[in-house]
């Protein structure tokens, strides 16, 4: 289906919803924050912190006049509308998933399924559960509440079709479909059913007892999309090879095929007096279909990825989609044309590296920019962007101003970040380069890759001269050691590896880690070496003899890196938890934890100097922090680098800014929504600095 995070076919994640009112639309990220924006001029108003993994589920509750959010961290979480405040976190009673997740919102109903097949009914004004239905055979599909409330319906992995009693949580009928079921929907008057499943299969029956009324055919594929018009007369399905169709619900008769889409069809929508609908594909395509004459009003084309399930604002004017490219997408359903792009979702910045003089610091994310910046005035100095492809990460060659950035063809840019040149390109010949490193005396890179190994390049002239092999499972990091003699790894397979640099031999393998081992750092006497791993845990190894010396465990969730500072007296951790640790790297003696992030920590570097720390993570941001006394690490400055400028903020109110940042300026830093300037008059510390003025 072109789906990542791990969705199956099928399972696909809604994470966007339109207040009832129409004024704000809240997006899910895969950060596990739900963004809440304006929807007249798109900008962000808040950011709702609490989930700690990705939200993929976003409803609002008008009954409870709440927003509900379901997250791969197994909870559910139920918001205040108007002030965002948590109100309910529903936890500890799920199995796998929390999904689908469905509400009845002008009656107080929220219903969640799981991977055990167990699905739930809540009350959502008091998060109360009030019935759980078990038996289910898991994925669980689909729900419909009948438009009276008194039925739940419940679709599976067996093909079985269940109707629950709302009030008395009995089994009003149960039937049993030859094929899957994917979707079920009641029609507006609450007498019919209808489903769309495997191998093209369409059913409407009965919503009394689940009796078959009608099988239309014509679909040669699996559907997965449906809807129903407004005043029921009307149905449509998509498959996935492309066939949207339109059927009479009464007589199941086929009344047109709205054309061929290039992509799978993955959702349905009319719009609420039916005129349009609008169906969107794994192509990145979006259709708006006239629905009285068949033909196309408007294609809209700019996503880049999968589209999940489209929403319509209420009062019909515009259509919100989200995509797997990122990005969230608000369009005038009248014209078709682009109003706003949403960039603050799922925004990352990933990796950091220090120039080898501490001037440059370059930081690169999920837009595919490498943004170049000036640690002691916090300014922009330059970004790299490569015209054939994103580029996904970015590390400098030791003694040279040249920076290598892995791109998303399976090539390696070589920059010279003084001119912005982009001086060579390597063709490392992967779907996707995971880490990359060079030897200290800059003549070799290391890249690991898709196909499970690590290869090396001479940088001058391109050519492979060895493979470090065999790795049981992605490498996830490399690094050098200060003296280029060995070569560290860490894998999916849960291991520490050691090679030598001269033979591509391994030498020693290092077990300890019970998760995928995301980063391997050497301190610089090269005497020890640190893992971080998503089992949560730190490890410092003897380099020498692979000996372990001690294990951190004091951070909850998964590590994604890890670092030693050049003077040898630190070693910095961060992960999921937000938070970055410091510590003693002989004794493993905790030094002191830095916060400000508010989305998983990506990244950490120190300066060469190692009185800088720089850290990067989900929330789009790199901080800067002074860590020369690390018992007392200070946050310094904050970094915000956007497709439409840049900004730097300092925890007293200081700023600087160029271009036009300002709508998505400060909730990134996890504040509400001020133009740039608001609050100068009123507060003495906020104040503009010069753009190459010294934080």
């Amino acid at each position: 289906m072109g789906v990542s995070y791990g969705f199956e076919v099928g399972r696909l994640p809604v994470p966007v919803a339109y207040s009832p009112d129409g004024a704000v639309l809240a997006v899910g990220s895969e950060d596990g924050g739900v963004l809440i924006c304006d929807t007249a001029t798109g900008l962000p108003v808040r950011t709702l912190q609490g989930h700690r993994g990705r939200v993929y589920a976003v409803r609002f509750d008008a009954a409870s006049h709440q927003l509900v959010t379901g997250a791969s961290d197994l909870t559910v979480r139920l918001w205040d509308a108007d002030h965002g405040d948590v109100r309910h976190v529903i936890e500890g009673v799920f199995d796998g998933w929390v999904w689908p997740i469905l509400t009845d919102g002008s009656r107080g109903r929220l219903v969640v399924g799981d991977a055990a097949g167990v699905v739930r009914l809540y009350d959502t004004r008091t998060g109360r559960l009030r019935h759980e239905w078990t038996g289910h055979a898991p994925p669980i599909w689909g729900t419909s509440f009948s438009p009276d409330g008194r039925r739940l319906v419940v679709v599976d992995s067996a093909g079985v079709v269940r109707g629950w009693d709302v009030a008395s949580g009995a089994l009003v009928f149960e039937v049993r479909e030859p094929e899957v079921v994917y979707r079920v929907v009641h029609t507006p008057d609450g007498q019919s059913l209808v489903a769309v499943g495997q191998h093209g299969r369409v059913w409407i029956r009965r919503a009394a007892d689940g009796a078959l009324l009608r099988q239309p055919r014509g679909h040669e594929a699996d559907v997965y999309a449906l809807d129903v018009h407004p005043d029921g007369h009307l149905m449509a399905t998509g498959d996935t090879h492309g066939a949207l169709r339109l059927w009479e619900v009464a007589t199941g008769r086929p009344v047109r095929v709205l054309g061929r889409q290039r992509g799978a069809i993955y959702s349905v929508r009319f719009n609420g007096d039916g005129s349009l609908l609008a169906s969107a594909a794994s192509d990145g395509a979006i259709h708006l279909w006239d629905t009285a004459d068949g033909q196309p009003r408007h294609e809209l084309t700019r996503h880049r990825g999968s589209v999940w399930p489209l929403v319509w604002r209420p009062d019909q004017a515009q259509v919100a989609s989200s995509s797997n490219d990122g990005t969230t997408r608000m369009w005038d359903a009248r014209t078709g044309q682009l109003q706003h792009t949403l960039r603050g979702h799922g925004r990352r910045v990933t990796t950091l590296s220090f120039r080898d003089d501490g001037a440059v610091l370059a930081t690169c994310g999920n837009d595919g920019v490498v943004r170049l910046w000036e640690p002691r005035t916090g300014r922009l100095v330059r970004q790299l962007v490569s015209p054939a492809d994103r580029l996904v990460s970015a590390v400098f060659c030791p003694g040279e101003p040249l920076l290598a950035a892995p791109s998303g063809d399976g090539g390696v840019h070589l920059w010279n970040t003084d001119t912005g040149i982009d001086e060579r390109e390597l063709n490392v010949d992967t779907d996707h380069v995971w880490a990359a490193a060079f030897s200290p005396d800059g003549d070799a890179l290391a890249t690991a890759n898709d196909d499970d190994t690590v290869r090396l390049w001479y940088r001058r002239t391109g050519r492979h001269f060895a493979t470090l092999t065999p790795h049981r499972g992605r490498v996830r990091a490399v690094a050098f050691s200060p003296d280029g003699e060995t070569i560290a790894t860490g894998c999916d397979d849960r291991l520490v590896r050691l090679w030598d640099a001269a033979t591509a031999s391994c030498r020693l393998t290092l077990e300890q880690h019970t998760d995928r081992v995301y980063a391997v750092a050497f301190n610089a006497e090269g005497t020890l070496l640190a893992s971080a791993s998503n089992d949560g845990t730190a490890v410092v190894w003897d380099a020498g003899t692979g000996e372990r010396r001690t294990v951190l465990t004091e951070h909850t969730g998964r590590l994604w890196s890890c670092a030693f500072s050049p003077n040898g007296n630190l070693l910095a951790t961060a992960g999921d938890d937000l938070t970055i640790r410091l510590w003693d790297p002989g004794t493993g003696r905790l030094h002191g934890t830095l916060a400000a992030h508010t989305r998983r920590v990506w990244s950490v570097a120190f300066s060469p100097d190692s009185s800088l720390l720089a850290s990067a993570g989900d929330d789009g941001t790199v901080r800067l922090w002074d860590v020369a006394d690390p018992e007392h690490g200070q946050l310094r400055t904050t970094l915000i680098g956007l497709p439409e400028g840049w900004a730097a903020v300092s925890p007293d109110g200081r700023y600087k800014l160029d271009g036009d940042p300002g709508g998505q300026f400060w909730h990134v830093i996890g504040t509400c929504r001020f133009e740039v300037g608001e609050l100068d008059p009123y507060l003495t510390q906020v104040r503009r600095l010069a753009v190459d003025a010294p934080f």
